[in-house]
């Protein structure tokens, strides 16, 4: 079966014009008003991806999907949005409906492609729309009126697990549009010529922008009291004050001051964004060695052609600095974790020369390292305007140690194989699955007849809450309670004040209603973010041995898989310590505040979700999930072996498995469990709930062994 193909690339930063519609036009889900649903709109960041001039609808599964205008067709087929700057697309095939192209371009491709279709309106605009299936030929030039029915909503775009529809509008010249007020709606769209700002940014602009931060940090995150506290925070972000006496450059100099501001309350979900405003010709400085930091030990990792013979040498010193002192400088710019985990800042510190640039924004041509080598000998290496790195095998090595558990295509989000005949294998990139992904996971868990599973999440930045349950259903024999004394948490209801500056909430709304007042703040309890008893799977069931790997960049989603399978006695962690902490994250709900001079976001998280309020050795208080088999972090282990293609963490959990090694013999949490009994169930309806859903669990696998 054959198609053309199109590969269609959208520059963010291409001129834009504004045309607005005589009349407004029809919201494309049935049965929703103007603006409902909206779960991205301009100048809102999906992920790391900055939306210029989408916007993004959600929509129940099955929800019909309306013409918004009269319009003729331009185009119609399926595309793959792989980006927010990238689509793939086919063209169409008159021989063949809607969902017959989509079907195919899946089967061929092997991507989740949906429905699109393109309408010139009576202005010489055009909008476009993605994300639905549908059983109708259609083909270009054909008329459709408004309010015809195009088809059904599918899924629009890879971030977003739920059905949805991306709407974005373009003008006679292909130029993007402002896709909200054509709708009726206030508008969050900014032409990306009107983004400016003053570089240097001058002094009193520095100083306001760093007084909406603190104002934010102090009013929105409810977790600044647990990492640092108010007056401490205030008093940090005073002497940051009193260092700003000259304007300073946004890019370099005052992004590497914001690193170092959130370094101070690091936690795993606040984040700063990448810089709106990229200047292809600003000139930067790194140098022109690759250093590595582990064991406690600096060592080349490598170099620019010249001095490749310095290669896996050992470094002293880096201009008169002690290296490991210098490596240290490195742990100031890390703050995605959570404070008190250590095993996120040395696995990020490891490949220090990830932060050659950052640890010198004011580098120049004159600027240099005196690498002082194990053997007294003293090399001197320039800096370079972006160095080129030929790709050496230990290069390739490094890049493969650090993105364990990405899969061989961008796309895929799980993996699954048999290591032998006693153990499987299920790796899982992300907890952000479509639906058909998660089914896919679920029936390998349902046909595995190993006794051993090792389950790797390393390197896995989390996801949908909704999607963890379902898969960790599958293990549960009986129902897993992580929820000892569980609720979220916020500083407010609402009327935030700082969300004057937010890109995606608004300051006059209450977005937390159903919080009610306790002791330093609001509460909720018993939501599917904090009550996280899981119950067992009557259809899908894996019950042997679970073993997880771990390491310091498994977050958020990744840390609560194995935390629940820990704390129940239903599997056990392999590695190192999760980036998230173990008894609580903040989380669920974002504020994006864009700092109103230097145009910089930061990401905010609105909820602190308490899960486990036990302390004990196993699980001590600030850490994230220690493992219960640690595999400290080594240079055999980044450098994948001395073959350089040996998982060494993956080859230890192998060797546990033949040695017979699982659970400990005593349980850690038993003794603290029959403490405070109650706090095992909350009321007699999740008894009667776990009680049905046994029998139910019970009669499938008899009915199974029966056949």
């Amino acid at each position: 079966m054959k198609w053309n193909k199109i590969s269609l690339v959208i520059f963010g930063f291409i001129a834009l014009s504004f045309a607005a519609q005589a009349q407004p036009l029809l919201w494309p889900i049935a049965g929703k008003t103007a603006g409902e649903d909206i779960i991205s709109q301009p100048q809102n960041y999906i992920g790391e991806e900055l939306n210029y001039s989408d916007l993004f609808i959600g929509a129940e599964p099955g929800s019909i999907v309306l013409c918004p205008a009269d319009g003729i067709i331009t185009s119609v087929g399926a595309s793959y949005l792989r980006d927010l700057s990238y689509i793939l697309g086919t063209g169409e095939n008159e021989k063949m409906n809607l969902k017959e192209i989509v079907l195919a371009a899946r089967q061929e491709d092997g991507l989740p492609y949906t429905g699109s279709i393109s309408l010139r309106m009576a202005d010489g605009n055009k909008i476009h729309i993605q994300g639905f299936i549908s059983d109708r030929y259609y083909h270009t030039g054909q008329k459709l009126p408004k309010g015809d029915t195009l088809g059904i909503v599918d899924y629009s775009y890879k971030a977003f697990k739920d059905p949805s529809l991306k709407v974005d509008i373009s003008d006679r010249d292909n130029k993007v549009c402002d896709p909200m007020t054509p709708f009726g709606l206030r508008t969050t769209f900014i032409e990306p010529e009107a983004i400016s700002r003053e570089n240097p940014l001058p002094t009193e602009k520095i100083l306001e922008d760093l007084t909406v931060l603190e104002e934010a940090f102090c009013e929105l995150y409810p977790s600044l009291e647990d990492r640092m506290g108010e007056l401490a925070f205030r008093a940090y972000m005073d002497s940051i004050k009193a260092t700003v006496n000259e304007p300073m450059d946004v890019p370099k100099d005052f992004r590497l001051m914001l690193m170092s501001i959130l370094h101070q309350v690091p936690d795993s979900h606040v984040g700063l964004y990448p810089d709106p405003i990229q200047n292809p010709t600003r000139e930067y400085w790194s140098p022109g060695e690759f250093l590595m930091f582990c064991d406690d030990t600096v060592r080349v990792l490598f170099t620019v052609p010249q001095y490749k013979q310095y290669e896996g040498k050992v470094v002293k010193s880096i201009n008169g600095i002690p290296a490991a002192d210098y490596a240290r400088q490195a742990y100031k710019l890390l703050n995605m974790y959570d404070d008190g985990v250590q095993s996120t800042p040395e696995e990020e510190s490891f490949l220090l020369g990830r932060f050659g640039i950052m640890m010198h924004p004011n580098a120049d041509k004159d600027s240099f390292h005196n690498l002082e080598l194990e053997d007294g000998s003293m090399v001197h290496i320039p800096f370079l305007e972006h160095p080129r790195f030929q790709a050496t095998d230990t290069y390739r090595r490094m890049v493969r140690w650090h993105n364990l558990n990405r899969m061989a295509d961008d796309n895929d989000v799980f993996h699954t194989r048999m290591l032998n005949d006693s153990t499987a294998y299920l790796g899982i990139k992300t907890f952000e699955m479509l639906a058909g992904q998660v089914e896919q996971v679920r029936a390998f868990l349902d046909t595995i007849q190993a006794p051993n599973l090792i389950v790797d999440v390393r390197n896995n930045s989390g996801g949908h809450n909704e999607v963890l349950m379902s898969l960790l259903s599958c293990f549960a024999t009986i129902p897993m309670d992580r929820q000892k004394g569980g609720y979220g948490r916020v500083n407010k209801r609402g009327q935030f004040a700082s969300l004057a500056h937010s890109l995606n909430y608004r300051a006059d709304v209450d977005i937390f209603p159903e919080y009610e007042p306790g002791e330093n703040g609001f509460y909720i309890r018993d939501t599917l973010e904090t009550c996280s008893v899981v119950m067992p799977d009557p259809q899908v069931h894996y019950d042997g041995k679970v073993y997880v790997l771990t390491n310091g960049s498994s977050f958020s989603a990744a840390t609560v898989f194995p935390a629940v399978l820990v704390r129940n006695r239903r599997g056990v962690s392999i590695g190192r310590e999760t980036g998230t902490g173990y008894h609580y994250m903040t989380a669920y709900k974002f504020a994006d505040l864009q700092l109103p001079n230097s145009l910089q976001t930061i990401r905010i998280p609105l909820v602190q979700l308490v899960f486990d309020t036990t302390i004990c050795e196993r699980l001590p208080e600030g850490r994230g999930l220690l493992p219960d088999y640690p595999l400290p972090l080594t240079y055999l282990e980044a450098v994948c072996g001395a073959d350089g293609n040996t998982d060494v963490m993956l080859e230890y959990a192998l060797s546990l498995i033949s040695e017979g090694k699982y659970l400990s013999d005593e349980d850690p949490f038993a003794d603290i469990d029959k403490s405070r009994p109650e706090s095992r169930w909350v009321s007699a309806i999740p008894i009667v709930a776990a009680a049905l859903i046994l029998l139910v669990l019970l009669a499938t696998l008899f009915l199974r062994k029966s056949r």
